[in-house]
């Protein structure tokens, strides 16, 4: 390969970068490249060993500094969630989930865990507080202020980074040494005048590796954003009424004052009314919306999204610093060391909270001495209850008068590392030492003590809307809670690579290398929920501290066969002190049929031992809000859709999963202005670890029975609600422990394009085209069952895509990008009849359609010297998701969040200034 022509792609990868192309993980300064006249060898992420040639047998993305900044992404969870091959994560943004502003990714949709996430090609430890039991890397913990690059390896390398690198490899690449200073500073904020923020990066380095021997340098990242509301987005995004959307009115009971409801005598038909009977207009809806079919008096509904304080977005304040230091010890020789920390303090608000008033709750049906127990059913003569059934008056209430249940998560990230690198005659080698932990402190605000509030309950001292007469109770019962997390990596590794021999058809080249590293996890819960001292919050086990060693080797040869074909071979050996032993080979080949055109393909396997969170003892409990099909039916609809208990819990009996992977695929370069890549994909995971989907357990609790890992507990079913058409009591708990779930199978194709047009005066364009199409997702819902198919089922579209365009002239740049969410099903699972259609709206029960947003970015750099103007407009057709509500869930926003933007146009305006 000409030394032009490695320039010219490494200089303009990140615009006309095939899915394989990478950067050098070794920066030169201008100095250094004048005084290099021969052809640097690069690593490649994929491969441990360094070459001259950039293309390898596994496909790789690069995403350069430029493309990060020109849509105006100020985190890297903005950056990557939107790559075609990503599908879902955890979402920072999500206000049901117990990891406040914390971000991960789900390469392939099958789960967080099976993505590997590296900074310079090392692992980072886990985000210290589980999603349920979900371990993952936080994608804010690196302030992107100092990522030059991100490499997404998008096959199985496990072979070479680890035997869990199921679904692929995110390397975040870092500065390498910077001379200078730079200060960059932007403000933003939404059309809906929410979700304000201001940014501010500063960078300084000084010392030339090249005359002065080192380089030192730091960049400092801070982002405060303000919370974004769900309440000030438009039509269906913003209310729990979807009737004039064509589905179901999903406003609650659980309203503000309250309602109340008993059983009359005389018909034994349910009545309902309102606690103070001046429920507006507009929220009055006949009770057998709720009741079922005959059901007497009306109630009054509350409307979660539009009447509380729910988040589309929440608060964070981050503060982040990268420094490195790199000292040249000599011609051979240098010494690095690596500081990283960051905090992050993220702040959302959900729901207000609610109140369940009946026999069998720890808050009873309501006293018949309460104040607010309707009058019309005291018996003047005997002072009893003339309700009847079972002679109780229940209670569903919002209590908006008391503060919003919120979660405040503080996390801090450190990272640090120091090594030695050099080389010798054709050998490079490299080690260090790290250690990399997070720690979270997750609040719990504004919770209500349970029994000196229930206790005012009872006596009547609480009244359901008074504001000014539970002013002094709230000051005794309302406290915060604070859980408590810490998760930590050591580890020290060492890897050689080099030439061992020349054969006919090149050198035989060899990597090796040795890892050894401890993990750790400490979850320390607060004494409240330990002690089950909380109104309606599920009560904690104590906590636990657990830890593992594991030692890894490693080795990989690249094999010239012949001048034009080109063999990988790599092994991994991994020890755990609680897993045993596992070994994971990785083969590649690489086959230039012609000058233009490449073949390439790479068979893996994978092992992935339980995390320490999973295979631990505790079981997390929470409330979940869900619907209940062996209740519900046309005449009978009380208790088919309430919040009740669920456990999801470890399992120490996990076994490890496994995994199969391959890929296949064509690189085309016809000529130096346009490239192309086609690859066809395919991952088989065995063992998979994961719940039962709680779907498909309540509507077939049959295929569940006996199985400890599904367990539905369930109320007696009453005299009084069989009457009414009920046909099972009500769920007291819902228990999903993890288990060895079957067998995951998903394929796909992935194909890039991209292109570089020089139009002389009018300047230079850069278009590129990523299209992930997802040709199958199979998986089973237990051991014994046959896999389903759920490719284009809700959450799993078929089609994923980015497009964009670039133009840039002198002074000028300006980009216009495309994210696209190909349509999909409304039904979660082909071989179950449409929710919708039993619920009887059967009009929803066809494809939710595609979305695709646009961002618009631009820049001047002409204006003087050294200073940048940019803009960037994310979503700039403020484009609403489709209507795509849940039929299993009340609470939901009628969109697919995890896919779907429901932030809408957001402006953000930035200035760069470099200190020459």
């Amino acid at each position: 390969m000409k030394l032009s022509r490695l320039t010219f792609a490494l200089s303009s990868i990140g615009l006309f970068s095939i899915a394989t192309g990478v950067l050098a993980q070794v920066t030169t300064t201008q100095e250094d490249e004048k005084k290099v006249e021969k052809v640097q060898k690069v690593e490649v992420t994929g491969s441990k060993i360094k070459r001259i040639n950039y293309e390898t047998a596994s496909p790789v993305q690069v995403i350069t500094r430029d493309e990060i900044v020109r849509g105006g992404a100020t985190s890297l969870s903005e950056v990557l969630k939107t790559i075609s091959s990503n599908q879902g994560g955890i979402d920072e943004n999500r206000t049901n989930g117990f990891t406040a502003g914390a971000s991960g990714l789900n390469l392939r949709g099958i789960g967080s865990q099976a993505t590997l996430v590296l900074i310079n090609g090392r692992r980072l430890a886990a985000y210290a507080q589980p999603e349920y039991q979900t371990t993952f890397v936080d994608l804010n913990s690196v302030p992107v202020g100092a990522v030059d690059r991100i490499e997404v390896l998008k096959d199985g390398a496990s072979a070479i980074y680890g035997s869990e690198a199921m679904a692929g490899v995110v390397n975040i690449i870092l500065r390498d040494n910077f001379v200078g200073s730079e200060i960059s500073g932007s403000v933003s904020q939404s059309q809906r005048h929410d979700g304000e923020q201001v940014r501010t990066t500063l960078s300084y380095g000084f010392g030339s590796l090249v005359e002065d021997h080192y380089n030192v340098y730091a960049t400092l990242d801070i982002r405060q954003r303000k919370p974004m509301f769900i309440s000030k987005r438009d039509d269906y995004l913003s209310t729990e009424d979807l009737r004039p959307y064509g589905y179901k009115d999903n406003r609650s009971l659980y309203t503000f004052p309250g309602n109340i409801y008993w059983t009359d005598k005389v018909t034994g038909k349910f009545v309902s009314r309102s606690l103070d009977k001046n429920c507006p207009a507009n929220n009055l809806v006949p009770a057998d919306t709720f009741f079922g079919a005959g059901t007497l008096g009306t109630a009054c509904v509350f409307d979660d999204l539009k009447d509380a304080s729910v988040n589309s977005g929440g608060k964070t304040d981050r503060v982040g610093l990268i420094s490195r230091g790199t000292w040249q010890i000599n011609a051979d020789t240098s010494a690095f060391a690596e500081i990283m920390y960051n905090q992050n303090k993220a702040s959302v608000t959900g729901l207000p909270h609610w109140f369940a008033g009946q026999n069998g709750l720890d808050t009873g049906a309501l006293p018949i001495t309460h104040p607010q127990y309707p009058q019309e059913l005291i018996d003047p003569v005997t002072g009893k209850t003339l309700a009847g059934g079972n002679g109780t008056v229940r209670v569903r209430a919002s209590l908006k008068d008391f503060p919003g249940q919120g979660l405040q998560n503080t996390t801090d990230f450190g990272r640090y590392l120091a090594g030695l690198k050099g080389n010798y005659s054709n050998w490079d080698w490299e080690s260090a030492l790290m250690y990399n932990t997070s720690k979270v402190e997750s609040k719990a605000t504004a919770g209500l003590l349970s029994v000196p509030f229930i206790a005012a309950y009872n006596s009547g001292t609480f009244l359901f809307g008074s504001s000014a007469q539970n002013a002094d109770l709230y000051k005794k019962i309302v406290t915060d809670s604070s859980d408590n997390f810490k998760s930590g990596m050591y580890m020290w590794d060492a890897k050689l690579s080099g030439e061992l021999m020349q054969l006919p058809a090149g050198p035989l080249s060899i990597a090796v290398g040795a890892e050894a590293r401890r993990e750790t996890l400490e979850v320390n819960p607060s004494q409240l929920s330990i002690d089950g001292a909380l109104y309606h919050r599920a009560q904690s086990q104590p906590g636990y501290t657990r830890g593992r060693n594991i030692a890894s080797t490693y080795a990989e040869l690249s094999v010239p066969i012949f001048k034009t074909l080109e063999g990988q071979i790599a092994g991994r050996y991994d020890r755990y002190s609680d897993y045993g032993n596992s070994t994971t080979p990785k083969v590649g080949l690489k086959w230039n049929v012609h000058p233009t055109l490449l073949v390439r393909g790479t068979y893996a396997t994978g092992f992935r031992a339980p995390t320490l969170v999973e295979n631990s003892t505790q079981i997390l409990k929470a409330f979940l809000s869900y619907r209940d099909p062996e209740r519900c039916n046309d005449k009978f609809k009380n208790g088919c859709q309430w919040s009740s208990a669920y456990e999801s819990g470890s399992n120490p009996n996990l076994k490890p999963e496994t995994a199969d992977s391959f890929t296949v695929g064509l690189v085309w370069e016809p000529s130096t202005w346009l490239n192309a890549s086609l690859d066809f994909w395919q991952i088989k995971r065995k063992d998979e670890i994961s719940t039962f989907d709680l779907t498909t357990v309540l509507a077939n609790p049959g295929r569940y029975a006996g199985n400890p890992a599904a367990v539905i507990t369930r109320d007696p079913l009453s005299a009084a609600d069989k009457a009414a058409g009920a046909t099972a009591g009500e769920i007291t708990n819902l228990r999903l422990l993890l288990t060895n779930v079957a067998t995951t199978q998903v394929r796909g194709v992935d194909m890039d394009i991209n292109a570089n047009f020089n139009l002389g005066e009018y300047g230079r364009i850069y278009p590129n085209l990523r299209v992930t199409y997802n040709h199958s997702y199979k998986s089973a819902p237990s051991p014994e069952a046959e896999a389903i198919e759920y490719a284009g089922s809700r959450n799993q579209p078929r089609v994923q895509a980015t497009a964009g365009i670039a133009w840039e002239k002198a002074a000028w740049k300006a980009s216009l990008d495309a994210v696209h969410v190909g349509h999909m099903s409304s039904n979660g699972d082909f071989t179950q009849p449409c929710v919708f259609e039993t619920q009887g709206y059967a009009n929803l029960c066809k494809d939710i359609p595609s979305f695709t947003t646009f961002n618009l970015g631009g820049s001047y750099s002409g204006l003087m010297k050294n200073l940048k103007l940019s803009f960037a407009v994310r979503n700039v057709l403020d484009r609403m998701p489709p209507f795509a509500p849940s039929a299993t869930s009340a609470q939901a926003v009628a969109a697919i969040t995890s896919l779907h933007d429901v932030v809408g146009r957001y402006f953000q305006f930035t200035v760069d200034y470099k200190f020459k």
